[in-house]
């Protein structure tokens, strides 16, 4: 009997992302609390922060009740079944497997990235993650520029004069967006020159 690859190597992976994701999201969604849900404009500087983050860490609480289902389900002992119609001396014991679950058992171990997906997944999360982390030190549009950057070269692998020219571009678009048509205040750098930048 073969053990399942959802609960090997790849395991032990998988649940430490999903485990990430559930801490990252959490952080996320606190250090943006931090900078207030709602101003005298509306909503405030930390509104989407914190809901972005709380939307992490509920898929980060999903992905581990589906692991903790998953191995609960695979730990389940099959019935055993003895073939009463071949003669005595032939009788055979099998285990008994339905056909669809052997189907869904190989296509499992498609389904799930190899470890160049894992390694990709990571650098998403850990760049959320520094992100909302470094948020106060250097400012909205900085952060997010060195995020969408490191997405960009890392994981969908560009150019990285690209990368950084299309995230600093996304950057100054959102600040836009949230500053001018929202009105709502985006964090700045604490840093005395780049907070004279206005960054």
């Amino acid at each position: 009997m073969t053990t399942m690859s959802t609960f090997n190597g790849p395991a032990t992976l998988e649940w430490s992302m999903a485990y990430l994701a559930l801490a990252g999201g959490a952080v996320i969604s606190l250090v943006g609390a931090s900078y207030g849900l709602t101003n005298v404009t509306g909503v405030g500087a930390g509104f989407f922060p914190c809901v972005a983050g709380a939307l992490v860490a509920l898929a980060g609480l999903m992905w581990v009740t589906q692991l903790a289902v998953a191995r609960r389900t695979a730990g389940a002992t099959p019935a055993v079944v003895v073939d009463a119609a071949a003669p005595a001396s032939l009788a055979s014991v099998h285990t008994e497997f339905d056909a669809d679950d052997e189907i869904d058992e190989d296509g499992d171990e498609t389904d799930f990235p190899d470890r160049a997906g894992w390694i990709r997944v990571g650098i998403i999360v850990a760049s959320v993650l520094v992100a909302a982390l470094l948020l106060n030190l250097l400012g909205y549009t900085i952060a997010m520029t060195l995020m969408l950057a490191t997405v960009l070269f890392f994981v969908s692998k560009r150019p990285w004069w690209l990368a950084l020219l299309v995230a600093l571009g996304s950057a100054l678009a959102s600040r836009l967006v949230f500053e001018v048509w929202l009105g709502t205040a985006l964090p700045t750098s604490s840093i005395d020159l780049l907070a004279l930048l206005g960054v």
